[in-house]
């Protein structure tokens, strides 16, 4: 019984640290494409700040490796705030939807499991 209890731990903190490696993945993707999208123009960081908000969810992500809950929940919160800022478009399926799923995953794995 014991050695169960250890697999169900040890597989809940697997998902959880890929969940969270998948998060700092995506921010760190998003936050290189708006500050390299400002290039093309005079070579330097003209999109700067267009690259905060990204900046707020990798901080996001960051606080979710240490302190999963409120991690998780800034990330949602961050999600929702992408859907009402970008519209509800296709920027839900691209944007907002794989952030709040993630999000919801570790916060899942956190209180439940």
């Amino acid at each position: 019984m014991r050695q169960i209890s250890k697999l169900k731990n040890m597989n809940k903190k697997v998902i959880s640290v890929s969940v969270k490696i998948l998060l700092l993945f995506i921010a760190l993707f998003w936050l290189v494409f708006s500050l390299m999208s400002g290039f093309e123009n005079s070579g330097g960081f003209n999109n700067l700040p267009n690259a905060l908000p990204w900046l707020v969810l990798l901080a996001g992500v960051i606080i979710a490796f240490r302190w999963e809950i409120v991690g998780s929940v800034l990330i949602m919160l961050y999600a929702v705030f992408a859907m009402i800022f970008f519209g509800f478009g296709i920027i839900i399926f691209i944007v907002s939807l794989p952030l709040a799923i993630l999000a919801a995953i570790l916060l899942i794995i956190r209180i439940i499991v």
